[in-house]
């Protein structure tokens, strides 16, 4: 499995805490059955497409196939562990290894090597495609067929961009809960891919994100850009030393707010639901 997840160009998964072992709903994978056959596929909570979305699969994605029913394989997504239902369509046979991944927000893969060309489908950052190595006006050609626009990927494992940056492109998407692209996207899903292109392997939610990236920030010490701000079930990244870029149900969008101004629609939030504890968990540095 090491040998395999080296050919993907990921790195081991942040889990200090052994995450993995513990939580009910996620799981550490020992080989790859599969990947994801469409762009962007919900990963369900039940064999049923009305139920509740927990995560999405992205294209090429690498999973194990832990169970079957009519219509639906029960898996666990490798790049961070999380278990649930999609539909067997979902996933293709893995037959070759990635070379590249996307790192534009969005690229089209178009049926000819030309912008004028119509594309065929249209891939969110975080995709695995393969590139044989055939070029011609600036585009790539996939194995699969379709080219694709060769300053929109990038080898894999060759994660280096600046995270905030990376974050910063999402501004404006639309939140949607379990979201991990462009066209929807939730906090934590955003935290996860943004830390991706920079080379990093993290955990999907906010918790499990609290409990595992890097050092809590001390007392007094200011927090600068890049660092994470942690509510409880929320998670966004510093743009500077007051200002949050964060997925958010305020908005339903990827907004930048005051931090000052978030802490207080968590802790009116909370209030509502009769909860209690402080609104603010705080800063985790990389």
């Amino acid at each position: 499995m090491n040998d395999l997840l080296h050919g993907f160009g990921l790195p081991p998964l942040y889990d200090p805490a052994n995450l993995l072992e513990k939580s009910s709903h996620l799981l550490r994978a020992s080989i790859i059955d599969g990947l994801g056959a469409r762009p962007i596929v919900a990963v369900k909570a039940k064999p049923d497409a009305d139920a509740e979305t927990l995560t999405e699969l992205l294209y090429s994605e690498p999973v194990q196939i832990l169970a079957e029913m009519p219509g639906w394989w029960f898996i666990i997504s490798i790049i961070d562990g999380y278990m649930g239902w999609v539909p067997d369509s979902a996933i293709d046979e893995f037959d070759v290894l990635p070379s590249h991944r996307v790192s534009a927000p969005l690229s089209h893969v178009y049926r000819e090597p030309d912008l004028k060309s119509a594309p065929e489908v249209v891939l969110p950052m975080g995709a695995f495609i393969t590139l044989p190595g055939v070029s011609e006006n600036g585009f790539s050609e996939l194995h699969v067929g379709g080219w694709i626009y060769e300053k929109h990927v990038t080898p894999v494992g060759m994660g280096t961009a600046d995270p905030v940056e990376t974050a910063e492109s999402f501004i404006g998407s639309p939140y949607l809960w379990g979201g991990r692209s462009k066209l929807g996207i939730d906090c934590s899903g955003l935290v996860q891919i943004a830390l991706a292109a920079a080379g990093h392997r993290v955990h999907r939610d906010s918790g499990p994100q609290y409990e595992s990236l890097g050092r809590a920030l001390e007392v007094g010490e200011k927090p600068m850009r890049g660092d994470l701000a942690f509510f409880p079930g929320h998670v966004g990244v510093m743009v500077d030393g007051i200002h949050l870029l964060h997925a958010n149900a305020t908005h339903m969008m990827v907004t930048v707010d005051p931090l000052e101004d978030v802490t207080g629609w968590v802790e009116a939030e909370m209030k509502q639901k009769g909860r209690t504890g402080p609104a603010f968990l705080g800063f985790r540095r990389l």
